[in-house]
């Protein structure tokens, strides 16, 4: 093996291991801010709260890419710095098309691997939507009064007790071009004549045939941790009392589950149009190839 063929097999090595290492440091980055937006936490919060203050609208997608883009700063800086010494040393090789068919299956191979990504991702999510509490027997009476203490039985439920219609909130949830708007309004229970924080919430139907065109849902299905975290924000941050992890009682089990439905579409897009990529990638470099044997096989008969 001479100089060059090292030269070349060191730099394919180098360009491999940052190939993995970028996709793994954007996977890792993807998860984590795809639970932060699920959770309303970390940083996707903080930047949610801004856009409610500045925009008046809190756009999930676009922060979680932003957010990827800023902490792959420095991972980006090194691959160009990187990709400056290889282009340097590419030259010294001496074998451009050699280099083009290399660059090709990489990318090729990441592409594929984050669609790999994607789509377990997509499952994964599909599958705790599986683990959801949904409807079904037994039908259990929550009595406000009396559901004070610290775990109460999720699913198909009814809910006694005074809801609050005056802190009334509405909920806009978006996903790609999907849409629904939900409101939601907590059930307040008064001990000694003080109100204790809000630990359920119902959700609420609008109805424009009833005098004030909306009314509480009673019976559905019961989940704790359901409340939107962007709701949840908004009563604390109007300094309206509620209990942590509040209890949420849904119309349906459809409708408790349709974000993560929706999470789980979007992330199986994005596996896709990775998958698409890969594929387009992989005839490129076959056509690559075609074309070479096809100028080899004419340089060999002219020589003949």
């Amino acid at each position: 093996m001479d100089d060059s063929d090292a030269l070349r097999n060191e730099l394919n090595r180098q360009k491999r291991t940052a190939g993995v290492v970028t996709a793994l440091w954007l996977a890792l980055l993807g998860g984590m801010f795809v639970w932060q937006a699920t959770q309303y936490h970390g940083f996707v919060e903080l930047l949610a709260e801004w856009q409610y203050r500045v925009l008046d609208h809190y756009y999930p997608g676009i922060t979680i890419a932003l957010l990827s883009l800023f902490f792959s700063v420095p991972l980006l800086a090194m691959l160009f710095i990187l990709w400056r010494r290889w282009r340097a040393k590419n030259e010294e090789t001496g074998d451009p098309v050699g280099i083009m068919l290399s660059a090709s299956r990489r990318l090729r191979r990441v592409c594929g691997f984050l669609a790999l990504l994607s789509t377990a991702g997509a499952l994964l999510v599909y599958v705790l939507s599986l683990w959801l509490p949904r409807e079904g027997m037994p039908v259990h009476l929550v009595d406000i009064r009396n559901a004070q203490s610290p775990s109460v039985p999720e699913g198909s439920a009814t809910v006694v007790g005074p809801v609050d219609m005056e802190a009334l909130v509405r909920f806009d949830d978006r996903a790609l071009l999907f849409h629904r708007r939900l409101y939601f309004a907590p059930v307040r229970y008064r001990l000694r004549g003080e109100a204790l924080p809000a630990r359920f919430f119902v959700q609420v139907e609008e109805r424009a045939d009833l005098p004030r065109h909306f009314l509480p849902v009673r019976s559905g299905v019961l989940a704790r941790g359901a409340l939107p975290g962007d709701v949840e924000r908004l009563y604390r941050n109007i300094r309206y009392p509620v209990a942590e992890r509040p209890y949420l009682l849904y119309r349906d089990g459809d409708t408790l589950r349709w974000r993560y439905h929706m999470l789980a579409g979007q992330m199986a897009i994005v596996a896709a149009l990775l998958a698409l990529s890969a594929w387009r990638e992989g005839l490129r470099g076959k056509r690559i190839e075609r074309r070479i044997a096809a100028l080899n096989a004419k340089g060999t008969s002219a020589s003949n």
